[in-house]
């Protein structure tokens, strides 16, 4: 059998999968079984921050594992405290502690563990479109409207006390909007849901500072200060998910700086260690983590590892050495303009938005093409022309967008190749 035959007999298929198998990796690109290469702007979900193959990395590594890396988190390593320590100097002022975790499906339950059970129990504020992870309470607070919200048969797995508030979501405003003339009615939505669903108490509003995968959504400059002063005014805590976001990907460390809002409790993983080991973490004001440490609640075999630890040192090593969220931020710019470019081409692209290096185009339908039809075709086109991108397209969302959240060391150069692939598709497709 070939390797795909093997992958599809034995594997359960949680995720929709393309017909290819990779075999290897260098910078930019990933190369399958024929030796074809495809140049990376998914960055594997956003993880692989630093392009694959960085030799410095498995150098790191290597030093690692012959060194120690079987530590539960019972017990003390020099490297999980090395990492303690430079995440909460990197991290926004007022965050003082630090749990390691292994995925930010798990970082993000600990962090409503953490508000539940300082906030003394509450409902949690999630917003509609945004996603949180694949567990229990993550995706009870994922409001994208997944297959485990949709179907009957497992949706009871779900806990109770979760509310969805409307998204910030100017390009498809829940309440027919138009950006500019909206007085913000979606910070008044969720004032009105903290009132009306909010019980005797909220334990805490969650979001990312941008939804990734909904569709790249920027809410608009004040938003989250709005929401921020929302939740000190009816003592909820104030969660930012920066899976996504985080770790230099929107041309800032973290994506709640480029406002200045600080949450109570920051999560960030996937780009945490550069995709080369698992690993995420989830950061607090003093007084919460010392709260916590009062019980035992939350833990798993592999959090705080020796090579998570040190997988994530020496990433942030780099990307603080070589300028890489700089980079971020100044290629990402050039990105968008050249995205902005195409839209003005292409009348079925119509929004572009975005911070840093993650971007994403959304697409219409026109007289030939349905939306979703279109956006599957174009999708599949990019990826044969050896572009890999990303497709948020779901009939009951309504949207179509192509999501683009390439490794930090991408340049500009990259970004040519990739928005000519783009361009060259769209004319296969609109033929």
């Amino acid at each position: 059998m070939t390797v795909l035959e093997k992958d599809k007999k034995y594997l359960i298929q949680c995720y929709t999968t393309d017909d290819l198998v990779f075999t290897n990796g260098k910078g930019m690109y990933l190369y399958d079984d024929k030796g074809k290469k495809y140049l990376d702007f998914s960055g594997q979900f956003s993880a692989c921050t630093l392009g694959h193959g960085n030799e410095e990395m498995a150098e790191a590594l290597k030093a690692q594992i012959e060194k120690i890396v079987s530590v539960t988190s019972c017990f003390a390593t020099e490297e999980r405290a090395a990492l303690a320590e430079k995440m909460i100097e990197i991290s926004p002022e007022g965050l003082e502690q630090v749990m390691f975790g292994c995925t930010g499906s798990d970082a993000n339950e600990f962090a409503l563990k953490l508000a539940k059970y300082y906030r003394r129990g509450g409902r949690i504020i999630s917003f509609r479109r945004g996603f949180h992870g694949s567990t229990a309470g993550a995706a009870a607070a994922t409001g994208k409207s997944e297959m485990i919200q949709e179907n009957s048969g497992i949706s009871e797995l779900l806990p109770r006390g979760f509310v969805h508030s409307a998204p910030p979501y100017c390009y498809h405003c829940d309440f027919g909007k138009e950006p500019g003339s909206c007085g913000m009615q979606c910070l008044k939505y969720l004032e009105q849901t903290m009132l009306h669903e909010g019980g005797d108490r909220i334990a805490a509003v969650i979001s990312e500072p941008i939804f990734a995968a909904g569709g790249v959504i920027v809410p608009p400059k004040g938003f989250w200060q709005g929401v921020r002063e929302l939740c000190d005014k009816y003592g909820a805590l104030l969660i930012f998910d920066e899976v996504v976001t985080g770790i230099g990907q929107t041309g800032s460390m973290f994506a709640c700086q480029y406002e200045g809002v600080t949450p109570d409790i920051l999560v960030t993983g996937k780009g945490l260690t550069g995709g080369y080991v698992p690993g995420s973490a989830v950061l607090c004001r003093r007084e919460i983590g010392e709260e916590m440490g009062k019980i035992s609640l939350h833990g798993h075999t592999h959090s705080c590892y020796p090579l998570t630890c040190r997988s994530a040192l020496k990433n942030l090593e780099i990307i603080e050495r070589d300028g890489l969220v700089e980079n971020s931020r100044t290629t990402g710019e050039y990105l968008h303009e050249k995205l902005v470019a195409l839209k003005e081409k292409y009348e079925v692209i119509q929004d572009v938005r975005g911070r840093g290096l993650l971007q994403g185009i959304e697409i219409e339908g026109n007289k030939s093409a349905d939306k979703f039809d279109l956006g599957q075709r174009l999708y599949e086109k990019i990826l044969e022309n050896g572009l890999i991108t990303e497709l948020e397209s779901r009939r009951n969302l309504e949207n179509v967008v192509l999501v683009m959240h390439p490794a930090l060391i991408t340049t500009k150069e990259n970004v040519d190749e990739a928005v000519e692939i783009i361009d060259n598709s769209l004319k296969d497709c609109l033929k």
